[in-house]
């Protein structure tokens, strides 16, 4: 990993802070915040083009002479995308309409985190805790040549549901493919936490988890399982008070220890698109080779762990299309028809006389067949 610091003549002052982006593959996070002169600090993953980042910002600067303090975290982004992103950053600056809004983009898996908890909450009532300007991030991944996410990856958002205060903690698949390392964890187990006292306290409270995750962080290993046991406590104990909502969209769908927490969700919303499993496909196939499941196979994944056979066999409560108002409609609805019977992780007897009557081989089709209706 590399760190560049930059300067550039400029004297257009900016209004407020802008925040585009995300530390993935090929792509970056722009911060933008006012300042008297125009600052560049860089951390990229690829070593080396010191002259490129040079060229690329200085025609970019010469258009557009801001005086501003930018910080960007590069995944290996073409000088196309960072100056896309600068742009775009500089364009909320302004108060300009967005690209997304533009082309009426409602396509809930295809938002990022933020974008997807201010669609939860109602409008005009989200405010974001711990956000990037905050510089939250871990500090486990600089050390290792990685790149770092101003908020490590976790959305937190107050705001209302229906009126009634919310909190929305959305998980950002397209950095580290949504995993959860120490900060991370840290802010979802604290909001958790955070809500359970506001319950306990005759607080209104509506929490919402909107995952998109591959499970714990592989450079954080234990201080990623130490937060999910962290998360798992506090839901189980805030499910007890209020319900708890999961929702799984895609692209990255929900496994690892994390698809643990979306069992315990009181209620869990998927899409068509959305994935849910204990082990991803391709660590089932590393792990017992090719002739148990076959990673490249996509209708048998759906087939298995898509949103649609979740559904129907009862690991999954409501099936929706990917559409962002329909998904607020399906959460308001969530929350509408209060708490469900019997946590369906406290149902062991149920799950055990399932698993026992596992067909073999136990296709989505032959599953969907044995469980379909069976919920009680």
């Amino acid at each position: 990993m590399e760190i560049i610091e930059l300067r550039f003549p400029g004297d257009r002052p900016i209004a407020r802070r802008a925040h585009v982006g995300v530390v993935g593959s090929g792509d970056l996070e722009v911060l933008l915040s006012p300042a008297g002169e125009t600052t560049v600090t860089i951390r990229t993953s690829v070593d080396g083009f010191g002259p490129t980042w040079q060229a690329t910002l200085a025609r970019f600067f010469a258009r557009h002479p801001v005086a501003a303090r930018v910080e960007i975290n590069d995944a290996g982004a073409t000088p196309g995308v960072v100056s896309l992103r600068l742009a775009q950053a500089l364009e909320g600056d302004a108060g300009m309409t967005s690209a997304a809004t533009l082309l009426n983009r409602r396509s809930f898996v295809e938002m990022n985190a933020r974008e997807r908890a201010r669609a939860l909450l109602d409008a005009g009532s989200f405010r974001e805790l711990l956000g990037p300007f905050e510089h939250v991030e871990s500090p486990w991944l600089a050390p290792q040549g990685i790149v770092p996410q101003s908020d490590d990856g976790v959305v937190v958002a107050r705001g209302a549901i229906d009126g009634v205060p919310a909190v929305v903690l959305a998980i950002e698949g397209a950095f580290q493919g949504g995993s959860t390392g120490e900060v991370s964890g840290a802010k979802i187990a604290g909001s958790l936490e955070r809500a359970l006292a506001d319950a306990e306290a005759g607080r209104p409270i509506r929490p919402v988890l909107v995952f998109e995750t591959g499970g714990v962080r592989l450079q954080e290993a234990n201080l990623g399982l130490a937060a999910m046991a962290e998360i798992h406590a506090a839901l189980v104990a805030l499910r007890r008070h209020v319900p708890v909502v999961g929702v799984i969209a895609g692209l990255v769908g929900c496994f690892g220890g994390m698809s643990i927490t979306a069992g315990l969700a009181s209620r869990l919303i998927m899409t068509r698109q959305g994935r849910l499993g204990l082990n991803g496909p391709e660590v089932i196939e590393q792990n017992a080779g090719i002739a148990e499941l076959d990673s490249r196979d996509q209708a048998l994944i759906w087939s298995l762990t898509g949103g649609e056979v979740r559904t129907v066999t009862g690991l999954a409560d409501t099936l929706v299309a990917d559409d962002a108002d329909a998904l607020a409609a399906a959460v308001r609805a969530a929350f509408a028809n209060g708490a469900p019977g019997p946590a369906s992780s406290a149902r062991i007897d149920f799950w055990r006389a399932r698993l026992a009557r596992l067909p073999e081989p136990a296709t989505g089709a032959a599953l969907a067949s044995l469980w379909s209706g069976d919920r009680t």
